[in-house]
């Protein structure tokens, strides 16, 4: 009879352990599976950051100059200072996906328009025209003519690297006006412009990509 019970108490006992050491195990086990979770929770996080990051800095990326940086490039390629012009538009578009700042001002009779690329500061595009263009008493063609050579030379200094054979031109009347019409193509962009025989004025200049319809 002691021998029996015994050997019941040892049975036991070895139940009891092995229920322990079941428990203990399911424990650690759901303790490696919080850790892990905990882990990748904080490395998805990561993740996020990170690109929200990278999505801000490629935001950033695409206006890299601001609008008053805009404004002195337009300024210093038509070659006038802040004080000589009239500002009537400046800020950022998106054109066909692209960021640019439009830029447009008066200086005397001459209206200015300008694109600027809000990344590079590159000019994609610019024109001016004389508003309300007024020459004073007597014949708009009194004088004399400067002659193709001169018009060429004031047209292609506005270009620069731009040489003669860049460019085509053609002398004719308009509005009564006698004018220099042409246009010079020169690294992937075309200048169209029209110059007063009289004088040398520039009554017109707009250009574009030679991709662009």
């Amino acid at each position: 009879m002691m021998k029996r019970k015994i050997a019941a108490l040892i049975i036991g006992m070895i139940l009891m352990l092995g229920t322990v050491g079941c428990t203990t195990a399911q424990k650690d086990k759901a303790s490696t599976a919080s850790d892990a979770a905990a882990a990748s929770s904080g490395t998805t996080a990561a993740s996020d950051t990170a690109a929200a990051s990278d999505t801000q800095a490629a935001v950033d990326s695409e206006t890299a100059i601001t609008e008053e940086e805009a404004k002195e490039i337009a300024l210093t390629h038509a070659g006038l200072a802040e004080a000589d012009v009239t500002f009537i538009k400046s800020g950022l578009e998106i054109d066909d996906g692209r960021k640019l700042y439009e830029v447009e001002f008066y200086s005397g009779n001459t209206e200015y328009d300008y694109d600027v690329d809000a990344a590079s500061g590159e000019i994609l595009s610019f024109d001016s025209d004389i508003e309300n263009y007024e020459v004073g008493a007597g014949s708009q063609n009194d004088g004399e003519d400067i002659g193709e050579a001169k018009a060429k030379e004031i047209a292609l200094a506005k270009v620069p690297g731009a040489a003669e054979t860049n460019i085509r031109m053609q002398k004719e009347y308009d509005d009564g006006i006698l004018k220099y019409e042409g246009t010079i193509v020169y690294e992937e962009m075309e200048y169209e412009f029209e110059i007063k025989a009289l004088d040398g004025t520039i009554l017109e200049w707009s250009s574009e990509s030679v991709y662009d319809d």
